[in-house]
């Protein structure tokens, strides 16, 4: 029985599936993932179904998932009017489209593999989606640990996170620490991803670590590694991204 995290899967589904083979992953394991299943790569909609699938996966929002659902929500809605099209067809409406669908976001590819779906799989897809947290808390061999998909510059504690007045959502999930400072203060360990850890000066795509922060974004998608860490044992291991 082992707890694990992974981030950034990014519709890598083959790299996943390698992934949890070479960790042994069983029903009796829990898996933490903490954001960004989708967009980009090739196959974004086996994520999320194997993952629905498995009631030991605990899903985190990421900011891929905020942006895919408000897209994607709207499209759900029974279209049978020119009123009920012109409510959906807003301006921002549009503009979370575009901002989705530009080629670095890369949510054209997961709205292609929905739309190739049956109504019922779209929306059962969608609903467990909004159901992601936005962050779990577990404690393993008396160290807790803060699973995330990222933090704002000013988090370096739960306390921190539970009591922040972040404007909204969107700004909880594209926000970015400052992976610079003192990170040895404090007893919650921190793991993130959202920041690919080549822009951290890891140029072999493998955990950053800071003190008590670490970062297990290490860009599978981008050609870099897919990784799990095990929270147990602190152990890590890699999948190179196809």
């Amino acid at each position: 029985m082992a707890t694990y995290a992974v981030s950034d899967i990014h519709g890598c589904y083959d790299e996943l599936m390698e992934l949890m083979k070479l960790i042994g992953f069983s029903d009796e394991d829990t898996l933490y993932v903490l954001g960004d299943c989708v967009d980009r790569g090739p196959k974004p909609v086996e994520v999320l179904s194997w993952m629905m699938n498995k009631p030991n996966v605990i899903p985190i929002a990421g900011n891929h998932e905020n942006m895919m659902l408000k897209v994607l929500l709207p499209g759900l809605k029974e279209v049978n009017s020119e009123e009920a099209v012109e409510k959906t067809l807003t301006m921002d409406f549009i503009t979370d489209t575009n901002l989705w669908f530009l080629s670095e976001n890369g949510g054209k590819i997961t709205s292609d593999a929905f739309r190739r779906l049956s109504a019922y799989d779209r929306e059962a897809l969608v609903e467990y989606v909004q159901e992601f947290s936005l962050y779990e808390v577990v404690t393993i061999n008396g160290q807790r640990f803060v699973l995330v998909h990222t933090i704002g510059k000013n988090i370096h504690s739960l306390e921190d996170l539970e009591n922040s007045e972040m404007s909204s959502i969107e700004e909880f999930l594209f926000d970015r620490p400052d992976f610079e400072e003192d990170w040895d203060r404090g007893d919650d360990i921190f793991i993130i991803g959202h920041t690919p850890t080549w822009f951290l000066g890891k140029k072999d795509n493998r955990v950053f670590r800071n003190g008590n922060l670490l970062d297990i974004d290490c860009g599978c998608v981008m050609g870099g590694n897919l990784v799990a860490i095990c929270l147990e044992t602190m152990e890590e291991y890699y999948v190179k991204g196809h």
